[in-house]
């Protein structure tokens, strides 16, 4: 008798643990509201955000980018920039999945944070991209590997082709 209480215990402890089990594997994979899968793709990381609300960083298809692409979102109206012209700009960075990987605008509610950079100094796509445009313009290029970081991207993040949104605020 005390055979049959023994193997009804043992089954009934494992049947427990096994829905214990199953219980916290489906608790722990349950997306949560605030889960970063419901967040998007560009703020799920590092919460930099997009200084202008002229453009959103959003996942690309990275394979039909071939060739440098400058689009003029606002029209400046000051001068000309040259490529051996050092720049103020506002910028946000991303790569094709959507991810911002820098900005001038490191969060929501910090102000923006313009840099100074000679456009000699940067990657080709941008000293292109940016020659000719006019001070006071904002311009999203979409830049191939080879006119980025190509082969010496400082992390995954920024490998491939990329896109950004630059305001030109003043030249040097």
């Amino acid at each position: 008798m005390k055979t049959k209480n023994n193997s009804l215990w043992l089954v009934l402890l494992v049947i427990a643990f096994t829905a214990i089990t199953v219980g916290l594997v489906f608790v722990a994979n349950k997306p949560s509201k605030s889960s970063t899968a419901d967040k998007p793709a560009a703020q799920a990381t590092n919460g930099m955000q997009v200084f202008t609300k002229l453009a959103k960083a959003k996942k690309f298809d990275a394979t039909k980018v071939k060739e440098l692409k400058v689009e003029e979102l606002k029209a400046g109206n000051g001068d000309v920039v040259a490529e051996t012209d050092t720049i103020k700009a506002n910028y946000t960075g991303w790569n094709a999945k959507g991810v911002i990987f820098d900005s001038t605008k490191k969060s929501a509610d910090a102000p923006l944070a313009p840099i100074e950079f000679p456009l000699t100094g940067v990657i080709p796509g941008w000293t292109k991209g940016l020659s000719g445009k006019k001070v006071g313009g904002i311009y999203k290029l979409t830049i191939p590997a080879d006119m980025a970081y190509g082969n010496q991207a400082p992390s995954a993040e920024t490998s491939g082709p990329l896109e950004f949104v630059v305001e030109i605020i003043s030249k040097k």
